[in-house]
């Protein structure tokens, strides 16, 4: 079963949304400048909800990797993904997948890839940090990784990431853009920002076993798929 309809609910609908055993929570509080309580407090009855299905056995939610990263300031939005991944892994059939920036066709306006888009090709300026470090992933690549340790549950914990291997700094984002976009932004550049550390280990582990490239060369390869044909349309 399937809850949702943006990027993350469509790409793991073909391998799950008739499975009558699995919930996949794609639903939710999404924009992550939310500050809200009502949004929240939907977010949690609806997860209510779905702990109270008894012939539900496996629970999936998407949490975020800002969570687990100490530099990482603690807005509202990420205090309610902390408390939420707490309340589905306190069941024991709830996995949490922490997701970094998701990359996909369409999708949300306000995304870091689609912003910086709209901003070099319209030459608006804008301000780049230059110690800050972003991760990005395909979402098809995060189902493909997720469907692989749902699959196997008994090789990767509970709770673990979907992200690349190692976060980029945001200017050599920026450049992979102008390069796949071939056109050059209006931007300063700023001395500020922290990284941006994920343990990838297992996702790491889910990679070689499925087959996705994460790694040398994904950045580009990512940004080049989804945004390359729009540019030369």
């Amino acid at each position: 079963m399937i809850i949702g309809r943006g990027l993350v609910a469509t790409a793991f609908a073909p391998d799950w949304q008739d499975d009558p055993e699995t919930v996949i929570v794609a639903a939710g509080v999404s924009n992550s400048s939310e500050t809200e309580s009502a949004a929240f407090a939907r977010e949690e009855r609806l997860l209510d909800e779905i702990k109270g299905m008894p012939s539900i056995q496996r629970i999936v939610y998407f949490g975020s990797c800002a969570v687990g990263n100490p530099a990482e300031r603690q807005t509202p939005y990420l205090q309610h993904k902390a408390r939420m991944e707490a309340r589905v892994l306190a069941d024991p059939r709830g996995r949490v997948f922490r997701l970094p920036q998701v990359v996909g066709e369409g999708g949300n306006p306000h995304t870091l890839t689609n912003f910086l888009r709209a901003r070099i090709e319209s030459g608006e300026p804008f301000d780049v940090w230059a110690r800050a470090e972003r991760n990005l992933i395909d979402i098809r690549d995060v189902a493909t990784l997720g469907t692989h340790v749902l699959r196997h549950p008994d090789d990767y914990p509970r709770m673990m990431p979907l992200a690349d291997i190692r976060s980029t700094n945001m200017l050599e984002i920026v450049r992979a853009m102008e390069s796949v976009l071939e056109r050059q932004g209006n931007y300063r550049v700023l001395e500020q920002g922290v990284a941006f550390p994920i343990d990838t280990c297992d996702c790491e582990r889910a990679a070689a076993a499925c087959g996705v490239p994460l790694g040398e060369g994904y950045l580009l390869r990512l940004l080049g798929r989804y945004y390359v044909a729009a540019s030369r349309a």
